[in-house]
């Protein structure tokens, strides 16, 4: 599902930059330290129900579809020399909640009248525009969590070390949470969809798990208070 980059999309993007800018001019250690286990905590929380949410309203399973509506079109193209076509079939189904499915089939018939052995079949969804702020909401609300916590991590890190180990402090466990932990990502996502086929929204658990720990270490054993010799 493709979302074409609009001025609404612009607008969103303005306003989340400025909450990220807002979260990094909050100029206290214990506000940092708040900030970031709530956006930890409330995306340990939410993260599954957002994205069932997301699946939910986009899921044209339980809609009822507008019989009248439905359109289907095909197009055939002569293979020069050979007998043969490619078939086309485009088949677009109107549902009641507003939403447009497309199915383009596309396969080939011999001159001997037989198939193609497998057909390429790409669908697409056009959403509502109900549904699509429903979409920009709860992505507003999921990448809120990102700049609750990534707003104010760089002062946060400056002022969790002495100078004289800062620089290494601050760059070690920063490049091996993005580089190693995030990096992984893609990978043991997608891993745990092909182990855990029944559930689509399995990948979920690795960024939930991940968050989870960070945020047991944050409580148990950072400080959230600053130390008065930024200079020791």
């Amino acid at each position: 599902m493709l979302f074409a980059v609009t001025p609404f999309t612009k607008f969103g993007g303005l306003i989340l930059s400025g909450t990220i800018i807002y979260f990094t001019r909050i100029n206290s250690v214990a506000a940092y330290f708040l900030i970031m286990m709530g956006g930890m905590l409330l995306a340990i929380l939410t993260y599954r129900p957002l994205f069932n949410q997301l699946q939910a309203i986009t899921d044209i399973t339980h809609s009822k579809e507008i019989a009248e509506r439905k359109e289907i079109h095909t197009k055939v193209v002569p293979i020069a020399s050979t007998g043969n076509v490619i078939r086309t079939t485009t088949t677009k189904n109107y549902f009641d909640n507003g939403i447009i499915a497309t199915e383009v089939k596309t396969d080939s018939v011999y001159a001997s009248g037989e198939l193609g052995l497998k057909p390429e079949v790409k669908t697409s969804k056009v959403l509502s525009m109900g549904i699509y702020w429903q979409i920009v909401l709860l992505v507003f609300v999921m990448i809120l969590y990102v700049t609750m916590v990534y707003g104010p991590i760089a002062a946060f890190l400056v002022e969790l070390f002495p100078t004289r180990i800062r620089y290494t402090s601050m760059s070690l466990p920063y490049h091996i949470g993005n580089g190693v932990f995030g990096g992984l990502t893609p990978f043991i996502a997608t891993l745990l969809t092909t182990i855990y086929t029944d559930d689509k929204l399995v990948g979920l658990w690795y960024p939930i798990i991940i968050s989870a720990v960070c945020f047991l270490i944050g409580v148990v054993y950072i400080n959230n208070k600053i130390d008065p010799d930024v200079n020791d």
